[in-house]
């Protein structure tokens, strides 16, 4: 049923995601600005974010390194939507360096399709620590926390690209008009946790919502 609803949605949340872009940068601006006046407590991410791209550009993304990791992480963001749709998954499968599939019962849709192309599925573990105070707060989960964003960031970067089944299951022209939105979206909302936590990423979906107004047609 849910699956249903969503592919009746689609195209109509297409044409919403992208008049929601001149309010999700004006908002991200703001976000930008209160960083620039208090950049301290976002160190330790940036630290990790940086960190990650250098080890990624010397070591992770060579050849001999395989792909399982990130072809794991991948299906696993599948399969969560799949769960969140209330589909069964069955036959998660990933290789070395030749990609994996799951098998989804029930019906699919566009959003389990579309999900590891925006979802940052790394950062959860580390945000929840985070938000639950796991470890007594220590520094290297936010540097931590900023290296899984930064994996996610590079491995959306590679696996979007015109070959990929998921893609072209969306169809491209949805790809365009729903993506830009969804991961600046995660974006804000990653970069407000790490700066303030989490009532303040909250804060930072609600004023988009509050602020966007539906363009008259």
């Amino acid at each position: 049923m849910l699956s249903r609803l969503l592919n009746l949605l689609k195209w109509p949340i297409g044409l919403i995601s992208v008049s929601l872009l001149p309010t999700l940068l004006t908002e991200l601006i703001h976000l930008f600005g209160q960083i620039i006046s208090r950049p301290l407590p976002l160190f330790s991410f940036a630290f990790g974010l940086v960190a990650y791209y250098v080890l990624d550009r010397m070591l992770f993304s060579k050849r001999f390194m395989g792909s399982m990791f990130s072809t794991f992480e991948h299906e696993l963001t599948h399969a969560i939507f799949a769960w969140l749709s209330f589909h069964r998954v069955q036959n998660l499968k990933v290789t070395w360096n030749s990609g994996g599939m799951i098998q989804v019962v029930g019906g699919h849709n566009w959003l389990i399709a579309i999900a590891p192309y925006w979802f940052p599925t790394m950062c959860i573990p580390f945000m929840l620590m985070s938000y639950l105070g796991s470890f007594g707060g220590a520094w290297w989960i936010s540097s931590a926390f900023g290296a899984a964003y930064s994996y996610h960031v590079l491995s959306t970067y590679r696996e979007t690209h015109r070959e990929q089944t998921d893609l072209q299951y969306t169809t491209f022209t949805f790809a365009w008009l729903f993506l830009p939105t969804a991961n600046l979206l995660s974006a804000g909302f990653v970069l407000s946790f790490a700066h303030s936590g989490l009532g303040a990423a909250v804060r930072f979906l609600s004023r988009v919502i509050e602020n966007y107004s539906i363009p008259l047609l």
